[in-house]
């Protein structure tokens, strides 16, 4: 049984044992993953004197913790380490960012507030940076601002060093901390999951990923830390959380982490076994993406939901059927156009795992792929999509990741230097962006709102270079300036008649574009889920 030894540090000494190396991160711990506001909270609690909770530390025998799994950024020195953080690892490593200087934190001396820095606090000498105060002093601070406004009386000034002076003893400010003594690793572990399941500081995934870690040491501070890097450099980001849950969807055939009770009583070798078809699974559905879907990063999925049942069906299927692969690729841009996890996410994706699934081998149905097609066809009317659906501003658009995947795999290229439009082109000058077609300063010259100009069916895909050098041109003018060919202009749905192209025509322009965009993604579609493309009752 655990042994409590309760006791009261000033930050400023627990900060040094953490730089010494004294202070360390077990596995279970998260990485860090605090806003900046969070930090400036922070800092403004402790200049008030509010309570900011007790740091948990465990104190493992010596012979114990050469064994254990550390965090990365651990691992290097383990010389002097004698102490590991349970809880209280987010307010350390915050307050040393701000002692470095990698969150700036200001204060007003005036008003007695707290805010990160921007530009309205730069230049304004009443705006004092608390970096610069801890690391300089309250003295030489109030001196240099003595000198920035002369003209203040001296009760002024000496109200203004108090304050400073207060932000000063920050470093002495006194947290209760606590040392938990045992050799048990799994007591730990429950202790550390009780402490973050009572509020709101870990989401039931970071909690399943500390009962992962328990059960398979390495596997979240090495494997799942390498994986996610490797996504990365793939053009996908993703977080711990999102893997976790295809490994609980893999592993228990649902989605929720409030029932993995079975699941933590599987051996070693098993749980080893569904991490690496995790694994497999991911990069088969990234792979997915890439080169049928034409997605090329996270930046054009609408949810990472619509990933998870991919992700199991790669996981569980060895070979692919070219009818599975159109109607997964069908299934995907209805999933995502249709919000099908937009609301209720974990009970639709279990109905789709539910479906997706048999519930005695957990081996993927003749028919899962059809099944959750016809989940999502429930949801709405039909799976056509309707010029009247794309009459809304494109930043909310759900249609806009579809549209992107039909131009890709028209390999569209760009306007300007005839590269093929692609997420993964090399430069910023190559880089897409979103483009008016009609420049949103034109059209607000012309009298036009800001929900005319910004309709879906103004936007095309452009380079960065090309964007920024017709940004305030009229089509009519910059197509023929810049010898735009038309083959180019055809690929991304561009009406051919001139007329549609000059600023008095604009909404004819919106309603011509708009049928062309429409039948064109109803077409690619239909290449792939044509028996699901038909209206309800007909």
């Amino acid at each position: 049984m655990a042994k409590l030894e309760r006791t009261e540090k000033p930050i400023n000494v627990i900060i040094e044992e953490r730089r010494r190396g004294e202070l360390g991160l077990p596995e279970i711990q998260r990485g860090y993953v605090w806003k900046q506001t969070q930090v400036r909270d922070l800092i403004e609690s402790m200049y008030k004197e509010y309570p900011c909770g007790l740091i948990l530390l465990w104190k493992p025998p010596s012979e114990m913790l050469s064994n254990l799994k550390l965090r990365e950024q651990d691992t290097s020195n383990t010389e002097r380490l004698s102490l590991l953080v349970l809880d209280g690892q987010q307010r350390i490593t915050s307050i040393i960012r701000v002692l470095d200087g990698m969150t700036d934190v200001y204060f007003n001396v005036d008003e007695e507030k707290f805010e990160i820095k921007s530009p309205k606090i730069k230049g304004n000498p009443l705006w004092v940076s608390v970096t610069k105060l801890l690391k300089d002093g309250a003295i030489d601070v109030w001196s240099k601002l003595k000198r920035e406004i002369p003209n203040l009386n001296d009760k002024k000034y000496e109200e203004y060093l108090k304050r400073l002076d207060r932000i000063q003893k920050i470093k002495d400010y006194r947290i209760p901390v606590e040392v938990l003594h045992t050799d048990d690793y799994e007591e730990i572990t429950e202790a550390f999951i009780r402490i973050n399941s009572k509020g709101t500081k870990l989401r039931e995934a970071e909690l399943a990923l500390a009962q992962l870690a328990l059960r398979l040491p390495g596997i979240v501070s090495q494997d799942i830390e390498e994986a996610l890097a490797e996504f990365e450099e793939s053009g996908f980001e993703f977080e711990a959380r999102f893997l976790i849950r295809c490994f609980v969807a893999i592993s228990t055939s649902q989605s929720r982490f409030k029932f993995l009770g079975k699941l933590w009583q599987l051996k070693e070798d098993r749980l080893i076994d569904i991490w690496k078809n995790t694994k497999r699974g991911v990069e088969n559905t990234l792979s997915f993406l890439k080169t049928n879907v034409g997605i090329e990063s996270t930046d054009w999925i609408p949810s990472l939901n619509t990933l998870v049942p991919l992700v199991v069906y790669y996981a569980k299927k060895g070979h692919v059927s070219q009818k599975d692969e159109n109607l997964l690729l069908f299934w995907y841009h209805s999933a995502n156009m249709w919000g099908r996890y937009s609301s209720s996410a974990e009970t639709k994706l279990d109905q789709d795992l539910d479906v997706l699934l048999d519930k005695t081998t957990g081996k993927i149905k003749e028919d899962g792929i059809e099944n959750i097609v016809k989940n999502c066809r429930r949801d709405v009317a039909d799976l056509i999509v309707d010029e009247e659906e794309l009459i809304e501003p494109y930043q909310r658009s759900a249609f806009l990741p579809l549209l992107f995947a039909v131009i890709r795999k028209k390999h569209t290229k760009d306007w300007f230097n005839g590269i093929e439009l692609s997420a993964t082109n090399v430069g910023p000058d190559n880089k897409i962006e979103l483009h008016h077609f009609f420049p949103s300063s034109v059209l607000k010259k012309a009298g036009f709102k800001r929900e005319d100009y910004d309709d879906f069916s103004n936007i095309v895909f452009l380079s960065q270079r090309a964007n920024r050098e017709i940004r305030h041109s009229v089509p009519h003018e910059y197509i023929k300036k810049y010898k735009i060919e038309r083959g180019r202009l055809e690929d991304q749905y561009i009406p051919m008649d001139e007329n549609l192209w000059r600023v008095e025509n604009y909404k004819e322009f919106l309603e011509a574009r708009r049928r062309m965009l429409a039948k064109a993604m109803n077409e690619y579609l239909i290449t792939y889920g044509k028996e699901y493309m038909n209206r309800k009752g007909a």
